[in-house]
Order: C-alpha cells, then sequence, then structure tokens
C-alpha cells in the first residue's frame, strides 16, 4: 500500500530519501538538499510513501511567473526497484488531481526524446508534444517539451 503525501514541511529524512531517488534517477542532474528545501517552500512536491513512511516516489513542481495558472513539472522518479509497478502514474495522477484543486490549469514538462518509458508513461497520462528544444541542456541534449490541459 502506497499513500501520496504533499511535503509541505522541512524533514531531512524526507529530503535524503528524495534526493538518493532523483540521484538514481538523474545522475549530477538530481535534486539536491539546496533545490529542494526551496522546492517545498515554494514550488509543490509530491511523494508516494510505503506503510513503513519511506519514500518510494516523488514529483516536484513550479509556478510559471508568466502563467500562474500553469505549473513546469521539475522531475518525476520513482525508486530503482519500484519502476514498472505503476507507481510513476500514480503520483502522477494524484499530483494532477491536486494541482487541479488548486487552479492550475496547464502543466508542462520536458522529457528527453530517448526516454521511451517516460514517453510512454506522460502520453498514456494525456500529455502532448507541444514543441522540440535541440540541445537544451547543452550538445546533444535535446528536449521534448509536453503539455497537459487539467
Amino acid at each position: 500500500m502506497y499513500f501520496f503525501k504533499e511535503i509541505n514541511e522541512i524533514d531531512y529524512s524526507v529530503i535524503y530519501q528524495v534526493q538518493e531517488i532523483e540521484t538514481e534517477a538523474f545522475g549530477e542532474g538530481a535534486m539536491n538538499e539546496w533545490f529542494l528545501v526551496p522546492f517545498i517552500r515554494y514550488g509543490k512536491v509530491y511523494v508516494l510513501m510505503n506503510s513503513d513512511g519511506e519514500v518510494v516516489a516523488s514529483a516536484e513542481y513550479m509556478r510559471d511567473f508568466t502563467n500562474p495558472q500553469m505549473a513546469y513539472l521539475f522531475a518525476l522518479s520513482v525508486k530503482q526497484p519500484l519502476r514498472g509497478q505503476g507507481l510513476g502514474t500514480k503520483l502522477m495522477q494524484k499530483s494532477l488531481a491536486k494541482l487541479k484543486e488548486e487552479g492550475i490549469e496547464l502543466v508542462k514538462l520536458t522529457v528527453g526524446p530517448e526516454n521511451g518509458r517516460a514517453l510512454r508513461l506522460y502520453r498514456k497520462l494525456g500529455f502532448i508534444q507541444a514543441e522540440f528544444c535541440p540541445n537544451e541542456y547543452g550538445q546533444g541534449e535535446d528536449r521534448l517539451v509536453l503539455q497537459k490541459q487539467l
């Protein structure tokens, strides 16, 4: 059994768990405590936890200053041994519903065009491609911008 939770207090035991999952997923581009603390305070950080209180998946969002009804998914990550079990889908569904309750109308994200697993997840949830950004994170680091109306 997994529980959805918004993280809105600074708890380093949770922060370090999220950081570990992020590092598994994104390597040097992962969230760390220097980013997670401001995201908790000024953005949105959602997690799935198991019955032991262990974080198994995380999603971090920021709001767009030019369009306050838009949020950007900065990262979604699932603990390595639990990938492929629907936890990313569950976390996305719950977090998107929560954002909609809070007045968010549009969510955008970027994903590498070669990341088939993530693309399948996002497309299954109704995200569509809005843009292609060549070399977004440096030479050869292309990204697709996906978006979903809530």
